[in-house]
């Protein structure tokens, strides 16, 4: 088991990683936000490419952090938005019911497993954040479930956007908290050497 100081240092040295990758998803996320009116398929296949990429640097960052039961999570998130982008890309033939009915299953499964990173992270720096971004995700999930058969093809980017845009911001948070945590384990060091 790592000591608090390694852990700090660790995610300090991967600080940059996680803001770069929680920039892409945000700009990811602005890009399903400012083109949701194309044709119903063209939405469909713009959302299950944001999925299919951002499913690739959710599992890049799943190996940021040595800890196995984090690690997993992550890379069950990044399966999951790998298989719902896969699924939208594939089925372009089918109905919008059903491809939005997938997006809504991607973003209940992918609340609960951020909940559960949020859960079993408790009390570490930017677990709060991670616990909102899960809550954002399956309330997201459930406003489509509920009113399924009016959801606009419009909102099926503009709600996959808001959930990369606030995914993204929680990556840059953790990142940031991580140098600032990192800085002051070396300064607690310096003080207790001098």
């Amino acid at each position: 088991m790592e000591s608090e100081s390694e852990l700090n240092a660790e995610l300090s040295a991967s600080s940059g990683l996680f803001k770069g990758i929680g920039i892409v998803l945000m700009i990811l996320g602005v890009i399903a936000i400012i083109f949701p009116w194309f044709a119903s398929l063209a939405v469909v296949t713009f959302a299950g490419w944001v999925l299919v990429i951002g499913a690739l640097f959710i599992f890049g960052s799943a190996f940021m952090i040595h800890d196995v039961g984090g690690t997993f999570v992550r890379i069950l998130w990044s399966l999951v938005a790998l298989i719902a982008g896969v699924i939208l890309l594939v089925n372009t033939d089918g109905s919008v019911g059903f491809l939005t009915a997938v997006l809504a299953i991607y973003f209940i499964i992918a609340g609960l497993v951020k909940v559960t990173v949020a859960a079993t992270n408790r009390g570490q720096s930017g677990a709060g954040w991670i616990a909102v971004n899960g809550i954002l995700s399956l309330i997201i999930g459930l406003i489509i479930i509920a009113d399924i058969s009016n959801t606009k093809d419009w909102a099926i980017g503009l709600l996959l956007g808001i959930d990369f845009i606030f995914a993204g911001f929680t990556l840059i948070m953790i990142g940031t908290r991580a140098k600032q945590l990192s800085q002051a384990d070396r300064d607690r060091t310096e003080r207790e050497r001098g």
